[in-house]
């Protein structure tokens, strides 16, 4: 690599960290779909390679975020910005042992797939108390 090319590569990485933390960042856009078996979660970010994105599940919440990471020539230095960080609820009705993800042309599909119907519905009897 020639001298110039690890300057720019140095600065534009600086340029691009400081742009996010002075409010500069693309927009993460988080959109909810219903298919006939599951709900999709669809998450994109123009300019945002696909190991930024993170998808835990964390008891009963779905924690959807992604970081800005910048690398320094020195391996015990490393900046992780956050750029955006999103808590939802998992529903009674997901199964959550089975949410999936994958990237898929620049975008990130979080699958939440609907447990059985006979999960979903039961018959409450109701006592007598007299």
């Amino acid at each position: 690599m020639r001298a110039i090319d690890h300057v720019f590569k140095g600065n534009g990485g600086q340029i691009d960290l400081l742009n996010t933390l002075y409010g500069g960042s693309s927009m993460t856009n988080m959109d909810v779909k219903r298919e006939d078996e599951r709900l999709v979660i669809k998450l994109s970010a123009p300019g945002v390679s696909a190991n930024a994105f993170n998808v835990l599940v964390e008891g009963s919440k779905l924690v959807l975020y992604t970081l800005l990471v910048q690398d320094s020539d020195e391996a015990s230095q490393r900046l992780a910005v956050p750029m955006f960080l999103k808590v939802v609820d998992i529903p009674e009705f997901i199964d959550a042992e089975q949410i999936e993800a994958e990237h898929d042309h620049g975008q990130v599909m979080v699958y939440l797939p609907f447990k059985d119907e006979e999960h979903l519905h039961r018959k409450i009897d109701i006592k007598n108390l007299f």
